[in-house]
């Protein structure tokens, strides 16, 4: 059977850059509170010690919270890019079975399963690898015959029949 690659991790990269990017906003207000924090309105310009330390906890809390959301999302990508270098990702091909869509406001997972191995993703949930419900354009129904390379749950690279 012939097939189209609808996703690649090698080539879609690390797309989860928009949610520790997030965090940057946050590092930018707390560098505007520390050099501002003598001339905060209110309650704060009277109080420079309280002022002084609530701009470095936030400037600190935006630094970790930034740092950690990078460190784990682009771990997980860089862990998956490994698995089909070091050959250590699984491939099943078949035709899709039990397919659940996730409905197009969220609140649920979409699945479905290939020669018995079982897949769950969300539009809504931040993943290095596929996940693209059918309610958002996503490519997967019943009966189409596919290809999945996958580690765990995660699925590196999907292609479906021409």
């Amino acid at each position: 059977m012939e097939y189209r690659t609808v996703f690649d991790i090698a080539t879609a990269g690390y797309k989860s850059w928009h949610f520790p990017a997030f965090g940057l906003i946050f590092i930018v207000v707390g560098v505007l509170l520390i050099a501002n924090r003598k001339n905060l309105p209110g309650w704060w310009g009277k109080n420079p010690k309280a002022a002084n330390a609530f701009a470095f906890y936030f400037l600190g809390f935006a630094l970790l919270w930034t740092g950690g959301a990078f460190v784990s999302t682009y771990g997980q990508y860089a862990s998956l890019a490994r698995a089909i270098d070091n050959k250590s990702a699984r491939v099943v091909e078949g035709i899709v079975t039990n397919f659940r869509p996730m409905p197009y406001a969220g609140h649920a997972m979409e699945k479905f399963c290939v020669a018995g191995t079982c897949f769950e993703y969300s539009d809504y949930i931040i993943a290095a690898g596929f996940n693209n419900a059918a309610s958002h354009g996503g490519p997967i129904h019943d009966g189409l015959p596919v290809r999945v390379t996958y580690v765990g749950n995660s699925i590196l690279k999907l292609e479906v029949a021409k």
